[in-house]
């Protein structure tokens, strides 16, 4: 589950001709397989633009975001080779050019968190300027999961737990210093995650500095950087990120 989003300028889309299109929140939805059985997922989506509201703090997105989902990974790929040739092949994507933002995936074994995930960056980047790339795929990774899952059932919980065990701490200043998607692996995925997820759920100032620094983007103020406004407000915060998620 570490996928690629891009911000390119997109060429506009034909929505005509698709066989189910379907309105969930400000998601329009475009597939080439009949959505019915897909119907949770849409209201997830329904659902997840509250909870970032909720969570971060947010406003409500300011545009729509168009969907569009394939039956089959070779369709995918033929659609975006064609409609977007310079884009790296990647399992799922988000787009974002001078028009309404666009996810793109198919239904393969992770189909589900795929779409929550390039969905949560649409939804970030219709209300915010500019996120940076730790935050906006660490924030993407914690809501690709189920609103259940994201306190403990994450798949990243166990390992950050067995890491910060063995020792090895999840550095905010290295994910902060990274500028091309191609410096994200696993190992910064989840990284971000950690951070993200201490914010969310640890202590409350940590949470407060998260919402803080998110108004400052969304206001295009001067927000810094975020790993100097959490030590000031926690100056012992490595300390506090192992207790976090000590057993």
């Amino acid at each position: 589950m570490f996928l690629a989003s891009l911000l390119l300028v997109a060429r506009p889309l034909a929505a005509a001709g698709w066989p189910d299109e379907r309105v969930a929140g400000p998601f329009i939805c475009h597939a080439d397989f009949s959505l019915a059985d897909q119907q949770p997922l849409l209201d997830e989506l329904t659902v997840l633009q509250r909870d970032i509201q909720a969570v971060l703090g947010l406003g409500q997105s300011r545009e729509a975001v168009h969907l569009f989902l394939f039956q089959e990974k070779q369709t995918y790929q033929a659609y975006m080779k064609q409609y977007f040739p310079r884009v790296p092949a990647r399992r799922a994507l988000y787009i974002k050019g001078r028009g309404p933002g666009m996810v793109f995936a198919y239904r393969g074994p992770d189909f589900e968190e795929d779409v929550r995930h390039e969905s949560t960056h649409a939804l970030l980047h219709g209300t915010l300027p500019h996120v940076p790339l730790w935050l906006d795929e660490g924030l993407a990774e914690y809501f690709e999961v189920p609103h259940e899952k994201r306190p403990t059932g994450n798949p990243h919980f166990a390992t950050v737990r067995a890491m910060l065990r063995a020792g090895q701490l999840p550095q905010l200043q290295e994910l902060e210093a990274i500028e091309n998607l191609d410096q994200m692996g696993r190992e910064q995925y989840r990284d971000a995650w950690a951070w993200v997820h201490f914010m969310i759920h640890g202590p409350q100032e940590a949470r407060d500095e998260l919402s803080s620094y998110l108004q400052d983007l969304q206001n295009e103020a001067q927000a810094g950087r975020l790993s100097d406004r959490l030590r000031r407000r926690i100056p012992d915060l490595e300390r506090r990120l192992v207790q976090h998620f000590a057993p």
